[in-house]
């Protein structure tokens, strides 16, 4: 479908970290034009946008006004359903930092509100598009490495970090449900669809740390770990890939904004015999701006983007399997949560 003539009003909810990274990806994108944020610190919306921006600290305010196409939704978790919900039923379509929800019937609200109003939904997994793991992503897919064995992730972090993220009930959960949604989705995308999820934790839905093994339907098994109790300032996220005619390790996506891993080489591939050091490399905040470029290049085309609502409720029906497992001690099947979807369809 033909791209709009005229640029996309967008609208950002949120100018935190993540928030302040999405607004530069707005004034970068070229189908898109920032005309109104929404923060409750003026002083901080004042000195992040310019007169020609409207600034709001209530959203409903925000959402009568006229002409938004994209709500770009930079806000704790908790938030995502409702403000999701109520943008959709406003008629603009949606973008949602990760995760899409803080659990299924959120995801679900979300999604039948987007099929009721007939607008599209595309959720930030900026790390799907941090350049080593697109490079992993495709050895795979063109069958370098042959078919996936096994897959290895890690979250080792020291310390949490302050605020809202502090608070299970804003997060919806603990570790798992705050930066370990990246490795859930990452697992996703390098081993395909789950089958069947087996997990520990020190304190389910609030927990420091977890330890995940994940049954995928290709037979491939996986083991996703993380962990708040490193030192302080450690952060190091780690995926590695165990296939049947190579394998290949990324040394990490974020725990290159702390500046420990700066300069070594990103991406590592074992291939007829030898390693590979690929020269290929990105940073963290990069990928944040080219997830939002994409999800509004797609908005723009009519189409939809590559990780929607599907991507996002997948993702969040790995996590509440985990939770179930750990609560009860028992491994938990993906089948009856991914069913559950009101699109109908499982992911092939």
């Amino acid at each position: 479908m033909k791209t709009k003539e005229r640029p996309l009003r967008v609208a950002l909810c949120g100018l935190g970290e993540i928030g302040r990274l999405h607004l530069q990806a707005i004034r970068n994108s070229p189908v898109a034009e920032l005309v109104a944020v929404c923060e409750l610190d003026r002083a901080l919306a004042d000195e992040s946008v310019d007169d020609s921006v409207e600034i709001h600290s209530d959203i409903p305010v925000m959402l009568a006004g006229n002409g938004i196409d994209v709500i770009d939704i930079c806000l704790p978790h908790h938030l995502h359903r409702p403000v999701a919900v109520d943008s959709l039923e406003a008629g603009c379509d949606v973008i949602l930092e990760k995760p899409m929800a803080t659990d299924l019937d959120g995801c679900d609200a979300i999604a039948l509100a987007a099929r009721s109003a007939g607008r599209r939904v595309g959720i930030s997994h900026n790390q799907v598009f941090f350049g080593p793991h697109r490079r992993l992503a495709g050895l795979l897919e063109a069958g370098e490495l042959g078919r996936v064995r096994s897959l290895y992730e890690r979250l080792w972090m020291g310390g949490k970090y302050g605020g809202w993220r502090e608070d299970s009930t804003k997060v919806g959960g603990g570790l798992l449900m705050d930066a370990g949604v990246h490795r859930v989705y990452m697992a996703l995308t390098l081993g395909g669809p789950v089958r069947e999820v087996t997990a520990t934790m020190d304190n389910p839905r609030s927990e420091d740390s977890f330890s995940i093994a994940l049954g995928f339907e290709s037979g491939a098994t996986g083991v996703i770990q993380g962990s708040y109790h490193g030192p302080d300032g450690m952060f190091d996220d780690r995926i590695e890939i165990q296939a049947s005619e190579g394998m290949a390790e990324v040394l990490g996506c974020e725990a290159f904004f702390e500046g420990d891993l700066t300069g070594d080489t990103q991406l590592r591939a074992r291939i007829g015999g030898r390693w590979l050091d690929d020269p290929v490399s990105d940073a963290w905040d990069e990928s944040v701006r080219r997830s939002v470029g994409a999800i509004l290049g797609s908005f723009a085309a009519g189409e939809d983007p590559e990780v929607g609502m599907e991507e996002g409720r997948n993702t969040v029906a790995v996590i509440e399997a985990a939770y179930r497992s750990a609560e009860d001690g028992r491994t938990v099947a993906l089948e009856d949560l991914i069913e559950r979807a009101p699109s109908g369809k499982r992911a092939e």
